[in-house]
């Protein structure tokens, strides 16, 4: 395998864990049913900490065998082909692979979120929500997404750092299982914890 192909496979895994919720979250948006690969999501999740490092290893590889090539062709005996493609490539997977890293460990680094106080919202009615399967910040995104697409909530705010959706909503009279079902459309498993 050469390095174009081992820095791109490098970058379809690095962001394995984080594409799908977004993806079905612009389904779920345009009102494409993805029942069907709903739990996709948290499946892919809960690999993450054993893809990245995968991925990792193979941008470092790929580098190895980019810098091997060149040294070969440095003596002019032989020509590397498509040099420039293949440096873009490099760099690319080194900002993408890094970049999905960095997206996961941040809200490690700088602690857990508390529960947010009011989420920008005046709101007085609000509901809590543990959510199985959140792994990064692609999957606050497609929850978030998903939960305001159903047009009756304030604010949301998740968090996959404590699996949490904190959701504001307008009317008294709100059926919270819209918000179940939104959750679900974007592959992960919702459970009501309050509401008020």
């Amino acid at each position: 395998m050469d390095a174009k192909k081992l820095s791109f496979l490098s970058m379809i895994a690095a962001s394995s864990c984080c594409l799908p919720p977004l993806i079905l979250l612009g389904l779920t948006l345009i009102g494409v049913g993805t029942a069907g690969v709903a739990g996709l999501s948290s499946t892919l999740g809960s690999l993450k900490w054993y893809i990245l490092p995968f991925a990792i290893i193979g941008v470092a590889v790929s580098y190895g065998l980019y810098f091997r090539e060149k040294k070969k062709c440095s003596s002019g005996t032989c020509r590397m082909g498509n040099e420039k493609l293949i440096k873009s490539m490099l760099i690319l997977s080194t900002v993408v692979v890094f970049g999905f890293l960095a997206w996961s460990v941040y809200p490690y680094v700088v602690g857990v979120d508390p529960a947010p106080i009011s989420g920008g919202s005046s709101s007085a009615h609000f509901a809590v929500y543990q959510v199985d399967g959140m792994t990064c910040g692609g999957c606050e995104v497609a929850v978030n997404g998903a939960v305001e697409a159903t047009g009756i909530v304030d604010s949301v705010k998740s968090s996959f750092t404590n699996e949490k959706a904190y959701i504001w909503y307008r009317d008294d009279d709100v059926d919270l299982a819209n918000f179940e079902e939104a959750i679900r459309k974007v592959g992960y498993l919702p459970k009501l914890l309050e509401s008020h």
